[in-house]
């Protein structure tokens, strides 16, 4: 494997950070007595650092009693902090060395890689939560450090309900620290193993949080080089058009000469009148390679901005303002200028009794270009508060998106051709093209707006003997207009569409038995779910959704929930009102033939479509054998019938042709001409899967933390004697910061909570980035290392489409498909590993996917197309040098710096498609599919104290 290593160096942005985080123990189970050992100056002993700690409410006497006594320090007054609303437990929760054990930067990042976790089996990307809170939107929390996070619960999608959302969505709940202030710096270098890009980008993030008090500036730079078709060995579609020219004609003279008929022929070198048919005959065609000039990837800019205030602006009120900036750049390229020059009989430069084409491209001008520009905007608020037992919260949000796109035409041929078609004796038609210039550009423009409110109430409407009644009810609206206009080849086009929709929807859980009250205890906890949802939209009428469900524990660790679901969706105004629009020139396999074809695509909306109707049962079991042991499964199994399913419009296959005739163009060969790609109401469709896996972490004792076992039993040295820091005095002791407590606050000399050491040592006071934030500390399972496995399975059992009433019904798994990569893969697996321990971590992740094949073409002619299947391999390697004693003894600087070192798609594989001779079809080209393959990133984070 090549490793480019002069793209890899990247260098930290300099700053100046600090980064503080609360010293109170998390209200959760305690850590170990090793992971919140207090850190003394390097000249104390064990006993007298013991006889100096001063009481404080977060270090009581019991912490020093040694292990035995360590039940009397959990806190069991407060309530669990972020906790979500209902009973449901969530089916995993990390605390923060689970997260640390992951080694990524932010709240963005860390849902990347708890993808398999929070993946729904109904579609819906995870609700996500802030302090078991409503947010305004993602953005709010996209760039908050993973240093600041408490605890991560992910819950089943029944959760979302609660929050006044659909159950197509499990639910993430970040539970942040109470205090922590963080700068940092990152810089990152991604290039792939085969060359041909290379991708650099900055970050920059300030976070300060006072408890009630949050602000975070997030901001990015980011470039990306181009990659050509020619950079991956793409073989492009033969073309008539050359920089030499040729001559495409059905004159029998020539074919006569040549054996074929039409003849293709390459345009002789210098020609200043026409040529005689042996000049021609013995003229073979030209061709030349375009793929320099073609991008698989674009040249790409991108800026973000990014700030969140949030207070609470009365006494049980907290406000959130969030604003973002997007811009983003892009340019790619789309082959060279051509012209198709018609010559007719009788020209000056014909020697044809017929009229023939003259093709020829020039590279006088360079390639062709398309620019794209974007502008997206975002503006959010969030306000929540509590009235006695109930919680509200109302969120509000304003949205504008802006696109500029300038595409290349080619050459402005028309004046050349009209002297042509006059037969003008100066109209060379195989003479030099850089004098035509090229034609108007097409433009197109688009501006999309949004805003939304929304009210959610919960709390409890009345008691039961097995528990309290809770409902929710939300109300909002919602108005979103999409603009656009285009100029193609000289036609102008408009469109504009809106829409304004009001809804709401109630969800009420009833317990019906409670082991801990003795309510029907035989049978475990047992609660009801009812939910119903409505939403009129102004260009489409009411939409209605009914549900219902049970959660049911018979066992303690074992819980079941079923649920039911009829909802129906509208088409989205774009989906009813686009414009239409053709484009040539798009290529398409059609399946029919077996070949790649170069097609007329219509595009737009269809005013037509109706509202879609699904059917969702859902049975869920989630497992957790062992109180003590971070172990469970999960099981879910999903059935979804829809009636009506909207879809863009099917790959062109024999079934969808014959289903839908007037949508398709074919010539008298059969060749695919042009296809109406409006989206559609199919039938029906009806899909059934099992998606399951399991979770393993086991923590691992640390070397700091035997250090400290040594140290506190009397027979170790401080492990922490001769560490300085740039604001520190040696003596271990420093000027106090904001949040590192003094005598009288937790931590000022005292466990450091779900931390690690407390300010005494390297991890007091600021420590976002160190000891505290991602040091030594725990939480659940305590502090230390980390070994962790997941393994997820999806089991797809049937996967059908019923295209028209009385028509086709097409079996994804089975050789039918809709789309252009293939039909459905029976079974997909997604598995992680990972390692982290003294600062140092590996990370494995692996995706596989079964094969599927297409049986296209006719029964006359059957054209089969094989899918292989694919698997790929991520690597992540990272060291928290902050976490290294050793290092931080000679080299105090490199406190808060992460290096990570990542290999995507690790053995570069990429899905094999063949058709039924064992050849690759044009459009599948492994280029095609992933251009980049196997990539490179190096990233350095540093926080600065």
């Amino acid at each position: 494997m090549r490793l480019w290593a002069g793209l890899m160096l990247a260098s930290a942005m300099p700053a100046i950070a600090q980064a503080q985080v609360s010293t109170e123990p998390a209200p959760q189970a305690p850590a170990p007595s090793t992971a919140s050992t207090p850190a003394v100056p390097a000249t104390a002993t064990p006993q007298a650092q013991t006889a100096s700690l001063p009481r404080t409410q977060a270090q009581p006497e019991a912490e020093e009693e040694g292990e035995e006594a360590e039940p009397d320090v959990v806190v069991t007054a407060r309530r669990e902090p972020g906790k979500v609303i209902g009973d449901i437990p969530p089916d995993q929760q990390l605390s923060p060395a689970d997260i640390r054990s992951y080694g990524v930067s932010s709240v963005s990042d860390l849902l990347t890689e708890l993808a398999p976790q929070t993946t729904s089996g109904r579609g819906g990307s995870p609700v996500i939560l802030l302090n078991g809170r409503r947010i305004a939107g993602f953005q709010e929390i996209r760039d908050l450090p993973t240093e600041a996070i408490q605890r991560v619960d992910i819950f089943p999608e029944e959760v979302a309900l609660k929050y006044g959302y659909r159950a197509d969505q499990k639910v993430v709940n970040f539970v942040l620290r109470p205090r922590f202030r963080s700068l940092a710096a990152e810089a990152v270098g991604k290039v792939p193993t085969e060359g041909g890009s290379a991708t650099g980008q900055g970050k920059l993030d300030w976070l300060q949080i006072r408890r009630d008090k949050r602000l975070s500036i997030h901001t990015d730079y980011s470039e990306t080089s181009r990659l050509t078709e020619a950079e991956r060995g793409i073989v492009a579609p033969a073309s008539n058009a050359s920089l030499g020219g040729n001559i495409v004609t059905a004159d029998p003279g020539l074919a006569a000469l040549t054996g074929t008929s039409p003849s293709v022929v390459g345009v002789p070198g210098g020609l200043t009148a026409a040529p005689s048919l042996a000049q021609l005959a013995g003229s073979p065609a030209t061709g030349t390679d375009v793929t320099p000039y073609r991008t698989l990837q674009s040249a790409q800019r991108q800026w973000d901005a990014n700030i969140v205030y949030s207070r609470n602006i009365f006494d049980k009120v907290s406000a959130s303002f969030n604003a973002e900036v997007q811009t983003t750049q892009s340019n790619s390229w789309n082959g060279l200028p051509s012209a198709n020059l018609v010559l007719p009989a009788g020209n000056p430069y014909s020697p044809f009794g017929t009229t023939a084409t003259v093709s020829r491209l020039t590279n006088a001008y360079g390639p062709l270009v398309q620019n794209n520009t974007g502008l997206t905007a975002h503006l959010g608020t969030v306000f929540n508060g509590d009235l006695g037992r109930w919680r509200w919260s109302v969120t509000g949000a304003y949205d504008r998106a802006e696109s500029r796109v300038a595409t290349d035409t080619g050459l402005d041929v028309a004046g050349l051709q009209a002297r042509l078609n006059a037969g003008d004796p100066t109209a060379n038609p195989y003479g030099p093209l850089d004098g035509l210039g090229l034609a108007a550009r097409n433009f197109a423009r688009s501006t999309s707006s949004s805003g939304q409110v929304d009210a959610l109430l919960n709390g409890r409407v009345f008691a039961l003997p097995a528990g309290d009644v809770q409902a929710s009810v939300k109300v909002g609206g919602q108005t979103s207009d999409f603009s656009s206009s285009s100029t193609r080849f000289g036609i102008p086009q408009s469109g504009d569409v809106s829409r304004d929709i009001v809804n709401g929807q109630a969800n009420l859980d009833l317990p019906i038995a409670n082991r801990n009250r003795q309510i029907l205890s035989a049978i475990g906890d047992l609660s009801l779910n009812l939910n119903v949802g409505a939403d009129h939209l102004s260009d489409f009428g009411t939409l209605t959704t009914v549900g219902y469900g049970a959660n049911w524990s018979p066992l303690e660790g074992v819980r079941v929930i079923a649920s039911w679901t009829d909802q129906e969706d509208a088409p989205t105004a774009q989906q009813l009102g686009n414009p239409s629009i053709t484009t040539p020139n798009v290529r398409l396999f059609d399946y029919v033939r077996g070949t790649t074809a170069t097609i007329t695509a219509v595009t737009g909306g269809n005013p037509n479509l109706v509202a879609d109707n699904r059917h969702v049962m859902k049975l869920g079991l989630t497992l957790k054998p062992w109180r003590d042991r971070d172990i469970n499964l999960t099981a879910n199994y999903y059935r979804i019938d829809t009636d009506d399913p909207i879809a863009s419009f099917p790959t062109p296959t024999a079934a969808i042709e014959a289903a839908f005739p007037d949508r398709f163009t074919r010539d008298a060969a059969g060749n695919l001409l042009r296809v109406d790609s409006r989206p559609i109401n199919f039938a029906n469709t009806e899909r059934s899967q099992l998606r399951w896996g399991f979770n393993v972490s086991r923590p691992i004792k640390s070397k700091i933390q035997k250090e400290l076992e040594a140290f506190r039993a009397g027979t170790g040295p401080n492990p922490f004697a001769g560490l300085n820091f740039p604001g520190r005095r040696g003596d271990g002791e420093g000027p106090r910061r904001e949040g590192q407590g003094g005598p009288d606050s937790p931590g000022a000399n005292g466990p450091g909570g779900p931390g690690g050491p407390g300010a005494g040592g390297p991890g007091g006071g600021p420590g976002g980035g160190g000891f505290r934030g991602g040091g030594f500390g725990g939480g659940r399972g305590g502090g230390g290392g980390r070994v962790q496995f997941a393994l997820y399975h999806t089991w797809t059992f049937a996967d059908r489409v019923t295209v028209a009433e009385g028509g086709p019904v097409l079996d994804l798994l089975r050789g039918d498909a809709i789309g252009s990569s293939g039909g459905t893969s029976r079974h997909q697996l997604e598995a992680q590993a990972g390692y982290s321990n003294n600062g140092i971590g590996v990370r494995l992740s692996g995706n596989w996917q079964s094969a599927t094949r297409v049986n296209g073409g006719t029964p006359a002619n059957p054209q089969a197309l094989d899918f292989g299947s694919l698997a790929t391999v991520d690597l992540r390697l990272f060291a928290d040098l902050g976490q290294r004693l050793d290092l931080l003894k000679a080299h105090p600087w490199l406190r808060g710096t992460r290096v990570s070192l990542s290999f995507d798609n690790l053995f570069n594989q990429r899905q094999r498609v063949t058709d039924a001779n064992g050849t690759v079809p044009i459009g599948y080209q492994p280029g095609y599919l992933d251009p980049l393959g196997r990539t490179v990133r190096l990233s350095i984070r540093k926080l600065f104290f």
